[in-house]
């Protein structure tokens, strides 16, 4: 039975056998197959992951970087604008005060000397800022003005920028990406021959009628707030004397309208007095504050803010639109 099982399972398997010397498939089917092999289109190579995942992000990258230069880019809802500064206690007669500061003033040491060029330094920010004709809107850059005046008004002015800042991380996001100034913050300077030193004033302040002197150029008629705004002007430009400080600092005592707001930290962190003419002759509700060494009379800042109405300016009020801060004011030789 075992013999004639094994001959039909032989003869069953045989054609199959790859020792039997046969070939396992007809001719006609071995053209088939490789026909069929041929019109299989080849499988693609793998490639590394870690590569296609370079270049994708490689493509995202530039797509973004194209968009930011073709597609309009979406801008806060408002500009960005300093901290409001705070102010407390605010009580008394503004005439009075100022006033006695100013008798202060006059009996105040005069700047320190240690040269014969006038050296101010003033850190600032104002809303319309403009770096290389760009407005500057979802950022907050002060700037810092320090200028050399001498004798013969020659002279020196330099600008730099300090690192922009930022109400939020929103902000900082469409700065960076923008990169809308590129090397529009760098430092500046500019020096000046002698008879050239660019000034609103020419001649030093007069020892008498300061007030028609610092109005030639800022009329009464526009309103009190002009006369602030001499005030200031004049310190941007000259080192105040004790005598013509005392002297500046009675003529805003007399305006109309003057408000004692408190005593304030300023932006550089001392302790100040603020006195503030609050009007719409300037085009809108605007808040001008002068803060002031209380002991010196020594000006130690000037503050702009837009007090309920922004007009068509894209600020939340109230907002500060412009601030100055004066670091520096002294008698040094000049720079090197």
């Amino acid at each position: 039975m075992i013999p004639s099982l094994t001959r039909d399972v032989r003869g069953l398997l045989g054609p199959a056998d790859p020792a039997d010397g046969r070939p396992l498939t007809a001719a006609s089917d071995r053209r088939a197959d490789l026909d069929r092999i041929l019109a299989t289109p080849q499988a693609r190579q793998a490639r590394p992951v870690g590569r296609r995942l370079v270049a994708v992000a490689a493509a995202l990258v530039v797509l973004v970087l194209a968009g930011l230069q073709i597609a309009p880019q979406p801008r806060p809802a408002y500009a960005a604008t300093p901290p409001l500064l705070r102010y407390t206690g605010g009580e008394g007669p503004a005439r009075d005060l100022l006033t006695g500061i100013a008798r202060k003033a006059a009996i105040a040491p005069g700047p320190a000397r240690t040269g014969d060029h006038e050296h101010l330094l003033i850190r600032s920010w104002d809303l319309w800022t403009q770096v290389d004709g760009e407005r500057v809107a979802s950022a907050i850059i002060p700037s810092r003005t320090e200028s050399w005046r001498g004798p013969d008004d020659s002279g020196r002015r330099a600008v730099t920028f300090e690192e922009p800042q930022f109400t939020s991380t929103t902000r900082e996001w469409l700065w960076r990406a923008q990169n809308l100034f590129g090397d529009g913050l760098a430092p500046r300077s500019e020096d000046y021959p002698a008879g050239r030193f660019p000034a609103m004033w020419a001649d030093q302040p007069p020892a008498g009628d300061l007030d028609a002197w610092l109005h030639r150029a800022h009329p009464k008629e526009n309103g009190p707030y002009e006369t602030i705004v001499a005030v200031t002007d004049l310190a941007r430009e000259r080192l105040l004397t004790p005598a013509t400080r005392a002297a500046a600092l009675g003529i805003v005592a007399q305006l109309p309208g003057l408000t004692y707001d408190g005593t304030v930290t300023d932006r550089a962190g001392r302790a100040g007095a603020a006195f503030s003419v609050t009007t719409a002759d300037s085009g809108l509700p605007t808040r001008y504050t002068l803060i002031l060494d209380p002991a010196t009379g020594t000006l130690l800042g000037y503050e702009k803010v837009l007090t309920t109405d922004a007009g068509k300016l894209d600020v939340r009020v109230p907002a500060v639109i412009g601030y100055e801060t004066y670091l520096a004011a002294d008698y040094t030789a000049p720079p090197g």
